[in-house]
């Protein structure tokens, strides 16, 4: 196990840097360990570290890990040019400790750090010898992850609640590449866990946090030197011995003087060298779906709207005032897109103050007073502003980008309220200015507040929309002002095609989901059901960068899902494209794939 340090005590010296010269880019050398780093037979003494420059610490409580984990946290010092570790805790026999800086040993003068930098020592004949290694990635994105614990458990079988109850045996921290390596380990099976840790805890104890597991017990491994145990003091002309110790394997190499570098420079190599031929572990990262859901606000926006921000997405969310009896269709719900917002349209025959139950998935989420009008503005002082109702119907063309709309929609308005009727019989329409075209609108939404035009605009073509005052009137009594939009229309050399062939195995019943998205894959620009290989073409898309990504939807309900780890449930298998996929204007681009899957 693993902990990191939370208290720490420093003795520093107040040391100038010295003015000019070229800028210092390198970082500190370690001369020497007393213990030397990677000994046998420790015996808890203090550890002292010699550095060839002034150093100090930064990050401390963020970067050390000490694996196994002890009860005390140790206390680290700085005199001049090196640290001293000093551990109170009564150590274990025959274990191995890594303490892991990473990369808080840093110069004074440019803040320049010792990269992965860790002292290793035992209590025994021997430092143990085995490692892990692999990838921590988002499994929705399969971007790497970074700074996630990875974690080790003995005695522990997969999807135990170890995780969520007790800290780790053996711990180690992914870098910007999401690689993680754990080195000294003992012979043994263990639980391997992935967690990114939001309260330091080193327990998965907040379904905020995420999280990746290997479906067996892993076994780790020997293989090359893992470890240079290096003995330097003073005026010694030894050769440096580096040995290697494992269960079966005991031997020496002696390399010459001249080969030297720092005892831990040396070893870090070694290791760098060792950890790039071990096996690798995939971890896939993701967030468990949090199902227990709260009322995290309830405010009145404006004059007859309320918005109710739910702390997970809605499902069948009922509402009652507890209080009093109100009539039916008291108001009109609206959904944001990701149903983790409602918003209460209320009329205005409904009482000033409300106390709602708000229930989803028929169960009570919370209990809330909300009122349905404003307060009264305060007369003196500053007051906080107060919702207001709008006195007029705002109008916005939902489909115009600087006044250019797509070819291929129909060309949609959309109301700044929900819409009580509208006279599209006044509504005037202008082909390039002159030629009048007769026009009808219709909704197209529940909550009435979007109008599609029906018919799409002729490509090439210029419009004037004429909408006079009064045309439109919400469910409050307010009406439009009168208002003019021009706009052109493009055509179809203003946009790519890529054309998708896609390989997928032969397999009864099963659905996935096909989507583009951007090259951050923070949007999906496009997505299609499919449920067999096949050509599929993925029209109007503007100029950029796209990638792939296919997903396995095992349960068919047209969506990704996470997984869960208690129940042993990995997240739907996804698999990205490994190339990105770049249009340009007037293009149709082909692209075939045939995935690798599981």
């Amino acid at each position: 196990m693993v902990i990191v340090l939370t208290t720490f005590a420093y003795s520093c010296a107040n040391v100038v840097a010295p003015m000019g010269g070229p800028k210092d880019e390198e970082p500190p050398v370690v001369l020497r360990s007393v213990p030397a780093n990677f000994s046998t037979h420790y015996d808890g003494r203090d550890v002292r570290i010699y550095f060839d420059e002034y150093v100090t610490l930064k990050n401390i409580r963020q970067n050390l890990l000490v694996s196994p984990p002890l009860e005390n946290d140790p206390e680290i010092k700085i005199r001049g040019r090196s640290i001293i570790m000093s551990v109170s805790d009564t150590l274990l026999p025959n274990t191995t400790y890594n303490f892991f800086f990473g990369e808080s040993v840093v110069d004074i003068t440019e803040s320049n750090p010792i990269p992965n930098f860790q002292y290793v020592i035992s209590t025994g004949a021997y430092v143990d010898s085995l490692s892990v290694r692999g990838r921590v990635r988002n499994a929705f994105t399969h971007l790497p992850e970074d700074s996630v614990f990875v974690m080790m458990y003995s005695n522990a079988n997969v999807s135990d609640s170890a995780p969520l109850l007790r800290k780790p045996v053996y711990l180690s921290k992914t870098d910007s590449s999401g690689v993680f390596t754990i080195n000294n380990m003992r012979e043994d099976d263990y639980l391997m866990f992935a967690l990114k840790d939001i309260n330091s805890s080193f327990i998965y104890d907040t379904p905020d946090e995420k999280i990746a597991f290997i479906d067996s017990l892993v076994s780790p491994v020997f293989h090359g030197f893992e470890h240079a145990m290096i003995s330097i003091e003073p005026g010694n002309q030894m050769d440096t011995i580096v040995e290697v110790h494992d269960s079966s394997v005991s031997d020496t190499l002696s390399l010459p003087q001249s080969t030297l570098m720092a005892d831990s420079l040396l070893a870090d190599s070694i290791l760098r060298e060792f950890s790039q031929s071990l096996p690798s572990y995939e971890m896939m990262l993701f967030q468990e779906k949090d199902t227990v859901q709260r009322v995290v606000s309830a405010t009145l926006v404006r004059e007859g709207k309320i918005n109710i921000i739910f702390r997970i997405p809605a499902d069948s969310v009922a509402i009652r005032d507890y209080e009093k009896s109100l009539p039916d269709n008291w108001y009109l719900p609206e959904f944001s897109s990701h149903k983790d917002t409602l918003s209460l349209w209320i009329f205005k025959e409904v009482a000033d103050t409300l106390k709602l139950e708000i229930s989803d998935r028929g169960i009570v989420a919370d209990s809330v007073t909300v009122a349905t009008t404003p307060r009264v503005a305060q007369t003196r002082g500053r007051g906080r502003a107060q919702p207001t109702q709008d006195t007029i119907v705002n109008l916005t063309a939902l489909s115009l980008v600087s006044r250019v709309h797509p070819y291929y929609k129909n060309f949609e308005l959309r109301s700044s309220t929900p819409l009580k009727s509208f006279n599209d019989d006044r509504f005037e329409l202008y082909l390039n200015d002159t030629i009048p075209i007769d026009v009808n609108f219709s909704f197209v939404d529940s909550i009435q507040r979007t109008l599609r035009m029906d018919f799409q605009p002729e490509p090439d073509s210029s419009y004037v929309l004429y909408i006079p005052q009064g045309s439109v009137t919400d469910i409050f009594g307010a009406e439009n002002d009168s208002l003019n939009i021009a706009f052109t229309v493009n055509n179809e050399t203003k946009y790519s095609t890529i054309t998708l062939g896609i390989e997928l195995p032969e397999k009864e019943d099963q659905q996935y989901i096909v989507q583009l998205v951007d090259e951050r894959f923070t949007k999906v620009i496009a997505e299609k059901i499919i449920t067999e290989g096949g050509t599929y073409a993925f029209k109007h898309l503007p100029v950029g960068t796209f990638q792939f990504r296919l997903v396995f939807d095992e349960n068919k309900n047209n969506s990704w899902d996470t997984g869960h780890y208690l129940r042993a449930i990995q997240p739907e298998q996804v698999v990205i494209y490994p190339e990105q996929v770049v249009t340009r204007l007037n293009w149709e681009i082909e692209v075939l794939w045939n995935p690798q899957v599981k």
